[in-house]
């Protein structure tokens, strides 16, 4: 299908695309830490909306939300935490708990995609993921620049030090595994998923036909790969959507009994449908 869809968002050509709610949770630490760490979330909400992650053209309004819960790791050497890391935003999340790092309180944060870090690399290595998510909703595979650099990234970060090198090779799984089916499929239905979004208001029957096909897609992903987050996540984030397209529709009942099938967390909405069909 490969349909490009811009009109939907025009790229900024001002301000900070990108906008982040950072929480940190930090009653774990120590009382000295806690101190240390007071501002921790300002530091890591600065860095990413001062980052330009977009290539050219790519730009578009973007808001994620970042959960880090830290825990104290001894050292007689430096500062180091323990994180567990929650990003998400729109229908993707992902959530990190091998994720340490040192950090000492004052240090500014410095981009690069050269080096190898074990707070920034994470952080770079999950935006982008996000980001990839995001522009795959707009033209085919259209987050392959944002994967790739995240794939850069995962290969870098087994170059950190050793003791900050767990999680490296997780993550490397976590985006190789965009690029082999069943997730190859699952790129492709958000082509006909978010057309079919798009082209509603014109043409009610040609939304169908493309939801409708995606649809399909995510049955194909999830009997192929039952343990595969994202599809879920994308159905819990769109079921209402879902509905919206389907809920006057003449065959509604096979349509529904499908998302019954794939989607059980929302059984009772969808049954609501079946029953007065």
């Amino acid at each position: 299908m490969a349909f490009v869809f811009f009109l939907l968002w025009q790229p900024l050509t001002f301000g900070q695309p990108v906008k982040v709610k950072v929480h940190t949770i930090i009653d774990k630490l120590p009382i000295e830490k806690q101190e240390k760490m007071k501002n921790f979330q300002q530091v890591i909400k600065t860095y990413i909306e001062s980052v330009n992650w977009f290539s050219e053209d790519d730009a578009m309004p973007i808001e994620v939300t970042l959960q880090m819960f830290l825990t104290d790791i001894p050292s007689n050497i430096e500062d180091r935490y323990l994180c567990e890391f929650l990003v998400s935003s729109g229908d993707v999340q992902y959530f990190d708990k091998r994720f340490r790092f040192p950090y000492q309180a004052g240090t500014q944060l410095l981009h690069s995609e050269q080096a190898a870090d074990p707070l920034m690399s994470v952080i770079d290595f999950y935006m982008n993921m996000i980001i990839a998510n995001e522009l795959d909703k707009y033209s085919g595979f259209g987050g392959d620049v944002y994967y790739k650099r995240a794939q850069s990234i995962a290969a870098l970060g087994k170059f950190v030090r050793t003791e900050f090198v767990r999680g490296w090779p997780e993550r490397e799984e976590l985006i190789k595994r965009v690029f082999q089916e069943p997730f190859i499929t699952f790129r492709k239905m958000k082509d006909f998923y978010f057309y079919g979004l798009y082209i509603r208001e014109k043409s009610m029957a040609e939304a169908r036909k493309n939801l409708k096909i995606a649809l399909d897609m995510l049955e194909t992903v999830i009997e192929k790969k039952a343990d595969l987050e994202e599809p879920r996540q994308f159905l819990n984030a769109h079921y209402q959507e879902f509905i919206d397209v389907f809920k006057d529709y003449e065959n509604k009942k096979e349509v529904f009994n499908k998302l019954i099938k794939l989607d059980n967390d929302h059984r009772s909405l969808y049954e609501e449908h079946i029953s007065d069909s």
